[in-house]
């Protein structure tokens, strides 16, 4: 594996492999000995190790801070007894990987592996017991590298450009802003609704708004010109609240009443810091604040009448007025 490294150069590494074959190869229940680490040494980086050797090494790692321990035996066997992170936190990074939407087939694997292999000998168990399906990803394979420049452009303050598209069907693409690139001062990177995205003050909207990552068609040019600063009252969870899957529209504050049965998707959808009342037995009202977009209107609909519009009227009659464009259609 490391082989084309001299035997020097592998010598003074020794530590660092012996280290990683401990991590590799033990937890609580997975063991190994001297002999079996001087194996390894020797197959994989062309090192010859004595035993004492080894044992020194691994009394520095401990001396380090690395939770080892040393069963003692007729052989004395040595495990890593805590990591980084334990086997419930990985099994839910590797889950919220796979439920991402914003990052291809490709990379969603690449990267649940590389974190299924922070488990250690439990990483194979991991990488199969794998249960979420079908999940639809993006065709996008430069989606890491948009991340990494809008990172960069955040962190010195200066401004992107780019152009990008939407969906005419499930494979053809269009170019929005008739091709143009848009100017962003970009303030955020956040997940939202399975989605990444990038929050700035966009210069084409004249407003703070979102753009989808995956759908950034080539990586962003930095400008070299400052941000617009980002205002003090900027806040990206209450923004995700009011974002409605993060398309842009109009801001409003709208009042909803609800049947009970329905309270727990309110607050899934707008927070636990929502206040809710109640009106009269099972029905519940709440004041929240929206864009009032098609994803909101369709949100409404979903429920089937047991979320509606109480106000503002203004609202209403827009809502009215998309049910029965729609009717008209069938």
């Amino acid at each position: 594996m490391r082989k084309e490294l001299n035997v020097k150069t592998n010598n003074n590494l020794r530590i660092m492999f012996v280290r990683d074959i401990l991590f590799e190869l033990t937890d609580e229940t997975h063991l190994i000995t001297v002999n079996e680490i001087m194996d390894i040494l020797k197959e994989r980086y062309d090192i010859t190790a004595t035993r004492q050797t080894i044992y020194d090494d691994i009394e520095l790692l401990i001396a380090s801070g690395l939770d080892i321990e040393c069963v003692k035996a007729r052989q004395n066997k040595y495990r890593v007894l805590s990591r980084d992170f334990d086997i419930a936190e990985l099994l839910l990074l590797r889950d919220m990987v796979k439920y991402v939407k914003s990052i291809s087939e490709q990379q969603t694997e690449n990267l649940v592996r590389k974190i299924c292999n922070l488990a250690g000998p439990s990483a194979d168990l991991l990488l199969n017991n794998a249960c979420i399906e079908n999940v639809p990803k993006t065709s996008n394979k430069k989606v890491f590298y948009i991340i990494d420049e809008i990172f960069k452009a955040i962190a010195d303050k200066k401004q992107i450009s780019f152009k990008y598209y939407d969906y005419l069907t499930s494979s053809g693409k269009r170019m929005k802003n008739n091709g143009r690139e848009y100017k962003l001062s970009p303030y955020k990177l956040m997940c939202s609704n399975d989605f990444y995205y990038v929050i700035g003050y966009s210069e084409k909207h004249e407003k703070i708004t979102a753009f989808r990552i995956d759908h950034i068609s080539e990586i962003p040019k930095t400008i070299n010109k400052k941000c617009i600063p980002e205002p003090e009252e900027l806040y990206t969870d209450k923004y995700t609240k009011e974002g409605m899957h993060m398309m842009t529209g109009d801001d409003a504050e709208v009042v909803l009443e609800c049947d009970e049965s329905v309270i727990g998707n309110l607050v899934d959808h707008f927070g636990q810091d929502l206040e809710i009342t109640c009106i009269k037995r099972s029905t519940y009202k709440a004041k929240v604040k929206v864009q009032l977009n098609n994803v909101f209107f369709a949100w409404l609909f979903g429920f089937d009448g047991k979320v509606r519009l109480a106000g503002s009227r203004e609202v209403q009659e827009q809502y009215v007025r998309r049910v029965s464009k729609e009717m008209a259609r069938l």
